[in-house]
């Protein structure tokens, strides 16, 4: 860099440089006002007071250097630049000091993006680097601090747009005044902590918010019904994995921008709210592992954007709704281990998600943050969060959590564990773009439908614990991309087809199945009968029962002779007609009796 005095930026980022920094090369540079060396492999100790005397400096990154030690804390210095931007995410900060955040940090009063970020920094979070700071963007995810959210000492409120503060260790309840002391906040992160406590009334207050995240807590009681009624704003609300309770939404909630729901495993009671009806952007709906009940209500696939329903592990009974087949952009549904009953809807086909390859545009769900940062400053804060929408599917026995390109092209349907009856719909087979699909432990009947060859982005089958009957068609053997199948504990018959894709899978695939043979079951087809069992609970006749025989004998006799009686007694017209028909037929016959006995008289005893 010798010679280069008057050099203003300096961007050496997304490349594989490795070795030291040399910090002889900042001291000649008294006209540079951008660093970036960020995205390398940078390795050695870095002293950050090297850029002391940078008095033009307004942006320095480091970040994302994994082998870089970062010291800032020694020796002592003081600098003469006022940053506005400066990231030292993921690069061992203080890793020599103890871990402790940069002190000089608070001389810094036109600081508006600060990245500390997955630096194991320890101790508790200072008030100053909230409330003296001109900070609007705040990251200090993936550290190691304790305790609990700073109140202002000084009753101001803080400038921060953006807070990330996520998987740390804070455990105290929030403040109950966190709507006063962060009235700018667009984005809270805090998931990952140990937060205990309620969620405080004060968040309706705050009424900028778009994207509030607070899942795996331990957060109790109930949601507040300030923060669904006033923050209009809402793009994301996450409460994941707390113990919350209660509605998950009131009835009045105003959602009207809400694009993902996600309020899986608590302890939520009640109904879907109708309240979601006003959420028409509404595009993941996650309610997994509460205590929900009653039936779904068909208003929900009204919502023309859904892309991912997954309502799994709850109390949900009654049938299907067909007006699930309404929503053409279904990726994901879950509506495992519940009490659903009836059929599998025929019309899923109608479902073109999952019949044709259709990405989900990530950019027309995008959180859209806004910020009012300076005009020279370079770097832009939407870079600092990749607003990915994700969501979790179970799948091969194991919840993956899906984000970015896989999110976008996950498709799957998972009916497990319920009480669904009848044949397996054959319009499944049209489904060429399924990825995963799980109708076991079910009541389902008939046979395994020969149009499940066409499924042939299927990765994972289950058709386990169910009552299907006939032979397994060998054109399953052609689903190359299957990395798991069963059809365990039904009533199929006959030679397993094992072969091509097939000969992948053990035998635990095909256990339970009393009539199945060959390979790599170890019963030999000879030893079974040429032709299936009779399946006597389809083709057995309901009269074959002696009980039942006779009983319909009896209920036909007594129904014949109380209609007849019955009639009469109602009707004296024909009651008349009645007895003068067997008063003639009685006379008619006694008069061919005695005809006849005077025929035998004459005849036979002369």
């Amino acid at each position: 860099m010798e010679g280069m005095y008057n050099l203003q930026e300096l961007s050496l980022s997304d490349n594989r440089f490795t070795g030291k920094i040399p910090s002889f090369i900042f001291n000649n540079l008294t006209k540079i006002n951008s660093i970036d060396l960020s995205n390398n492999q940078f390795m050695g100790v870095f002293s950050f007071s090297c850029f002391a005397n940078l008095s033009r400096l307004s942006i320095v990154d480091l970040s994302n250097n994994m082998p870089l030690v970062v010291e800032t804390q020694h020796p002592h210095w003081v600098p003469t630049f006022q940053l506005n931007y400066l990231s030292l995410e993921n690069c061992n900060l203080n890793q020599l000091s103890n871990r402790t955040i940069p002190s000089f940090i608070s001389t810094q009063l036109n600081l508006y993006n600060l990245n500390l970020g997955h630096n194991s920094l320890k101790g508790t979070i200072p008030s100053w680097l909230l409330y003296n700071t001109s900070c609007q963007a705040l990251l200090l995810s993936g550290n190691l601090f304790e305790g609990s959210i700073p109140q202002s000492t000084r009753n101001t409120t803080t400038s921060v747009v953006f807070l990330d503060i996520s998987d740390n260790n804070l455990s105290e309840p929030l403040p109950t005044n966190i709507g006063t002391l962060f009235p700018q906040l667009n984005y809270f992160n805090l998931s990952k902590n140990i937060l205990q406590g309620r969620i405080p009334s004060s968040m309706g207050e705050i009424k900028h918010l778009k994207i509030l995240d607070l899942s795996s807590n331990n957060l109790s009681g109930e949601m507040p019904h300030q923060l669904s009624k006033n923050c209009t704003q809402l793009v994301y609300l996450n409460v994941s994995n707390n113990r919350l309770q209660g509605n998950v939404l009131p009835i009045d909630a105003i959602l009207t921008r809400l694009q993902y729901l996600l309020v899986s495993n608590n302890n939520f009671t009640g109904i879907i709210p109708s309240s979601l009806l006003n959420s028409t952007d509404l595009v993941i709906l996650d309610m997994q592992k509460n205590t929900l009940s009653d039936t779904i209500p068909s208003w929900l696939f009204s919502l023309p954007k859904l892309v991912s329903i997954l309502l799994g592990h709850n109390f949900f009974r009654g049938h299907i709704p067909i007006q699930l087949c309404q929503l053409s952009n279904l990726h994901t549904l879950d509506l495992s281990n519940n009490y659903f009953s009836g059929n599998i809807p025929s019309c899923l086909n109608n479902i073109s998600s999952w019949k044709k390859t259709e990405q989900i545009q990530i950019s027309d769900v995008q959180f859209n943050l806004t910020f009012s940062l300076p005009s020279f400053t370079t770097k832009d804060i939407t870079n600092l969060y990749d607003p990915r929408p994700s969501t979790s599917f179970t799948t091969k026995g194991i919840t993956y959590f899906y984000e970015g390109l896989p999110f976008s092209l996950m498709t799957g349907i998972d009916l497990s564990m319920n009480q669904l009856e009848g044949d397996i719909p054959f319009q499944i087979g049209d489904l060429g773009e399924l990825r995963s699909l799980n109708f076991s432990n079910n009541l389902l009947t008939g046979r395994l439908p020969q149009s499940f060859q066409n499924l042939k982005s299927l990765e994972s089958l289950d058709l386990s614990h169910n009552k299907l009957v006939g032979r397994i068609p060998y054109e399953l053997s052609q689903l190359d991309s299957l990395g798991a199948f069963s059809v365990a504990y039904n009533n199929l018959f006959g030679k397993i087809p094992f072969e091509k894709h097939l000969t992948t899978f053990g035998k635990d695939s095909y256990e339970g199945n009393q009539d199945l043979c060959g390979p790599p079951l170890e019963r030999n087809c000879s030893k079974i009968p040429s032709q299936p069992p009779r399946d006597e609970g389809k083709n057995s006749k309901v009269l074959d029962n002696p009980v039942i025989f006779y009983s319909f004998v009896a209920m036909s006799y007594a129904l014949g002779f109380w209609g007849v009686i019955g009639f009469l007694i109602l009707n004296k017209n024909w009651r008349h007609k009645y007895f003068r028909a067997m008063d003639a037929y009685i006379d008619r016959s006694t008069k061919k009796l005695s005809e006849f006995h005077s025929y035998l008289k004459n005849c036979c005893f002369k």
